[in-house]
């Protein structure tokens, strides 16, 4: 697998035409899942940095109003310390900014990947690549409810 990104190993598979799977016949590719899967990674990307912003303002806060601004309270500090790294800049990554980052590498790998085999499928058929060049300039932005 090359590099550290998740799915970086099967990426380049699919670039280079080296990703296969084996179907049943009763399996067909849908073009309308192509498209979902592209917007609802991209709603979920943006919804993470989101969060991820949350988290890094929870971490510049300046004034917490639990007395860690006075001297006699030393646990007040050490507190506000904590929340503070919990939100973003934990020694170990375990903090909130960094799992999120984590969950948006992986999905970003999936949006990646579903990218390339969907080029794929656009160079080899012209009616799949015309009806995902629709159904992707049309598809609305956003999480798609499905039945």
């Amino acid at each position: 697998m090359s590099g550290d990104k998740p799915m970086q190993g099967l990426i380049d598979a699919a670039k280079n035409g080296q990703l296969t799977v084996s179907f049943s016949d009763d399996l067909y590719v849908n073009v309308e899942e192509f498209v979902y899967i592209e917007r609802d990674c991209q709603a979920m990307k943006d919804q993470i940095k989101m969060y991820q912003g949350v988290a890094q303002d929870i971490s510049n806060r300046e004034v917490w109003g639990l007395g860690e601004q006075s001297d006699w309270i030393k646990s007040t500090s050490l507190l506000v310390g904590r929340f503070r790294a919990k939100a973003k800049g934990d020694a170990g990554g375990n903090d909130v900014y960094a799992i999120l980052q984590k969950h948006w590498d992986i999905i970003d790998g999936i949006q990646q990947l579903h990218r390339e085999v969907a080029n794929r499928y656009q160079q080899s058929d012209t009616e799949f690549a015309a009806k995902y060049t629709e159904l992707m300039e049309s598809a609305p932005h956003g999480f798609q409810a499905r039945k």
